[in-house]
């Protein structure tokens, strides 16, 4: 086991050098939920910033593990009654274990992120009730998975979250693919920022935006795009910590709140609504 301390947590909660690829200004009076997010918190910083928001009354959505083992976040407070879970600093293993014990709660994966090495890999992740169809899958190569993307969409699944990790040489992903309720959607991975900025200048004029994104420890990118009219909403790749921080500062200031936050090896992409 992994030493005291590394695990966080949480059961059966009932919570009441930037270079953009779009930036589309919020609707006139449009109303958020209440929300906090951070990155590049320690293993110990994380545990700690955990049990302040629980106590807050606030649920995680989007979790991220990097560089060693550096954690970002997003969370609200909505006032759903949900039921969730979220663990950190999990070894491979550590996570099947959790998972066969959440779904046995009848918690599903929302939100799963991992870095290291495909044999050494450190994984977090959120859990939330939920009876609808999933699938969830970790330690895919790339072409493991796309079968396992043809697979959830052979079942009327959509790709809900999805994280890249190993090494340069050795890509592997973990993601989850949930009931699809938002209309048309699309994938990409193993991008490279040339070819992801190639991509969402042709998915925009489509009327497709990224909902998901990924970095990989090559530098490529990994997303999800879904035509689903929303417009407001903001997306960047390429950015420093430092960078991220000024930019979710200047997205704040415009009413937007981060959705999704990644990060590998210092560069970080993010989705802001």
């Amino acid at each position: 086991m992994r030493p005291a301390g590394k695990i966080a947590i949480i059961t059966s909660v009932l919570a009441g050098a930037a270079v953009p690829m779009a930036a589309a200004a919020p609707a006139a009076g449009a109303q958020a939920s209440a929300w906090v997010a951070y990155h590049n918190l320690s293993a110990t910083q994380s545990v700690a910033r955990v049990k302040q928001l629980k106590a807050q009354g606030y649920r995680p959505i989007t979790v991220n593990v990097s560089d060693g083992e550096r954690y970002a976040a997003v969370w609200v407070k909505d006032g759903a009654a949900t039921e969730w879970s979220t663990w950190q600093g999990m070894s491979a293993a550590e996570f099947q274990e959790q998972f066969d014990k959440e779904m046995g709660r009848g918690l599903q994966p929302v939100s799963v992120s991992a870095t290291g090495p495909a044999d050494s890999p450190v994984f977090t992740a959120v859990f939330e009730k939920k009876r609808s169809a999933f699938l969830s899958r970790s330690n895919l190569t790339p072409d493991g998975f796309a079968a396992a993307n043809k697979q959830a969409l052979g079942k009327g699944l959509a790709l809900t979250s999805v994280d890249a990790y190993g090494t340069p040489g050795d890509i592997r992903y973990a993601a989850v693919w949930s009931a699809n309720t938002g209309g048309a959607w699309y994938y990409t991975y193993g991008k490279s920022f040339k070819q992801h900025e190639a991509e969402f200048y042709a998915k925009k004029e489509k009327g497709f935006r990224p909902i998901k994104i990924s970095v990989a420890p090559d530098g490529t990118y990994a997303a999800v795009w879904r035509k689903d009219g929303v417009r407001s909403w903001a997306h960047y790749v390429d950015m420093s910590a430092s960078g991220y921080q000024k930019r979710f500062n200047d997205l704040k200031g415009k009413g937007l709140a981060p959705v999704q936050v990644n990060a590998e090896n210092g560069k970080y992409a993010a989705i802001w609504q």
